[in-house]
């Protein structure tokens, strides 16, 4: 990226305003990256630790359903089951300017099956996801996280390069090009006046 530059006093103050304005700004976005890194890095032990937790629960859990779907007689399925009434609560907080959801969970009530028609299996497989559940909003809302975050993270990390790779080497370069050239009119006007005085 060129900056084309007139050879101008005023044009050299504009220049290291610019200049000291990118390395302050430089300086602020690399903090930023460093916390969004460290945060994203809590972010992601907290979200593998509950995956790990609850992917044998889920397991688990899905077995028991399998199984109780094989034992049930088909009509369990057709009939209508009373269901929990669920609603989901989402608040955001800002995380060094990056805007995460926080999901709540709230359930009412559990499934009612029919006693006759329904197995223990059944029974378990739904008790046992309704007690989960929570967990897996949680787990859903980290990774969502773990997204805004990471996107973040690279956003960050371009224009700290672009400012340090692009921007201040060019503007440091067009100071310096400046400055030789001020002091080239400088010598040529000296070497003007001295022959027109001698």
């Amino acid at each position: 990226m060129r900056i084309r530059v007139n050879p101008t006093r005023m044009q050299l103050l504009r220049l290291r305003r610019r200049l000291e304005l990118a390395r302050r700004g430089h300086k602020l976005l690399k903090d930023k990256l460093d916390g969004l890194v460290q945060r994203f890095f809590t972010l992601k032990k907290d979200y593998l630790e509950l995956r790990d937790r609850l992917e044998p629960e889920l397991a688990k859990i899905f077995g028991q359903a399998a199984f109780a779907y094989a034992l049930s007689a088909p009509e369990v399925f057709a009939t209508d089951v009373q269901q929990p009434t669920v609603s989901l609560d989402t608040t955001v907080r800002s995380i060094m300017g990056v805007r995460i959801p926080d999901y709540h969970l709230k359930v009412e009530g559990e499934p009612v099956f029919n006693d006759l028609l329904s197995s223990v299996e059944l029974r378990e497989a739904a008790s046992g996801f309704s007690a989960i559940l929570p967990e897996l909003v949680r787990l859903a809302a980290l990774s969502q996280s773990l997204r805004l975050v990471a996107g973040q993270i690279i956003e960050t990390r371009r224009r700290v390069n672009a400012l340090e790779y692009i921007l201040i080497p060019e503007l440091d370069r067009n100071a310096r090009l400046i400055v030789m050239k001020l002091s080239e009119q400088e010598r040529s006007s000296k070497v003007i006046l001295l022959k027109l005085g001698g």
